[in-house]
């Protein structure tokens, strides 16, 4: 009986097309995210056309039966998908399949994402300047519009994959919390996260030069050579002896190298740019092609670099 139940469809319809996960209504913006299985009657191969804006995945299973997923953000734009194979055409209008409900009730601070298992990994704050720090961190999350967050104009998103991103953010120097809300598709509510801003020592020394504005020649340090330098030229005018100039000689050749441009280097496609020369830094530039960078600082690991006026550190490694 469940055998004809099964082929009676086939012998009317020709095909059995049906997606198991289709929900009643989808907020705008939200990944739809098709499982659906094609039971055919005869064995063909079939090939997916999709728009630009979706995704497909199709496999085939058995002769007659293929898998298939589909992915796209229910917004304003069309989406469409073909099948086609041999004596077989078929044509989606995936946006008449689901029907988009605004969100309503949106809190104040919500970032726009709509996802499963949302995390924030390895957040780190830094000092950035006499006004604001710095916040970075990765985002990871499932089935979610990554794309898509956004809580300020003075912040950096940098998509690492379609569930993964790293941001930065800059924040008033007196703010010590970080908040913002998600949607959570796993329990149909929004999701408050908070992030405390704590600048922690340990942080703070081994990032040494973390500062994204370029170095000035009146740091601590610099003053500190230039007062050693005077007082040795003091010493050279009342004992009038030769030297006594080496010294200061030195550290003058210290502070030119210091301030002279460092040149520049060139980075392959893909090379990722961080805030902070450690392993764990956040990713605030990824190289679309092969690009030239200019150099500000070299460390033993790490070279701090400026490249489409973003400022940050790239691993030695990755320099051609």
């Amino acid at each position: 009986m469940r055998l004809i139940l099964i082929l009676l469809p086939l012998l009317l319809f020709g095909e059995i097309i049906k997606f198991n996960n289709l929900q009643q209504n989808y907020y705008e913006n939200q990944i739809v995210n098709l499982n659906g299985r094609i039971v055919l009657k005869n064995d063909i191969n079939l090939t997916a056309i999709p728009s630009n804006n979706v995704e497909v995945n199709l496999t085939k299973t058995n002769p007659y039966v293929y898998q298939i997923n589909i992915r796209f953000k229910a917004d304003e734009t069309p989406h469409k998908l073909i099948l086609i194979g041999p004596r077989f055409y078929k044509e989606f209008d995936l946006d008449q399949m689901i029907k988009i409900t605004p969100l309503e009730n949106k809190p104040q601070n919500f970032c726009g994402v709509f996802a499963k298992n949302f995390k924030i990994i390895n957040p780190i704050s830094s000092k950035y300047d006499k006004k604001y720090n710095i916040l970075s961190f990765t985002i990871k999350c499932k089935n979610c519009n990554i794309k898509d967050f956004n809580l300020s104009n003075e912040q950096n998103l940098t998509i690492l994959n379609q569930n993964e991103a790293s941001y930065y953010i800059l924040l008033p120097k007196n703010k010590k919390e970080f908040s913002f809300y998600y949607y959570d598709l796993n329990t149909s509510t929004f999701k408050k996260v908070s992030i405390p801003i704590k600048l922690e020592e340990q942080t703070i020394s081994t990032q040494t030069n973390v500062n994204p504005e370029e170095n000035t020649f009146f740091t601590p340090i610099n003053i500190l050579i230039l007062i050693i330098i005077a007082f040795f030229l003091v010493l050279f005018l009342i004992y009038q002896r030769v030297w006594i100039l080496i010294f200061p000689l030195l550290l003058g050749g210290y502070l030119v190298y210091t301030i002279m441009p460092k040149g520049e280097i060139i980075l392959p496609r893909n090379t990722k740019v961080k805030i902070l020369p450690t392993p764990q830094s956040t990713i605030i530039y990824v190289t679309p092609s092969t690009q030239r960078a200019e150099v500000l600082k070299k460390e033993k690991n790490y070279t701090k670099i400026k490249i489409n006026n973003k400022i940050g550190w790239v691993r030695n490694e990755d320099i051609e």
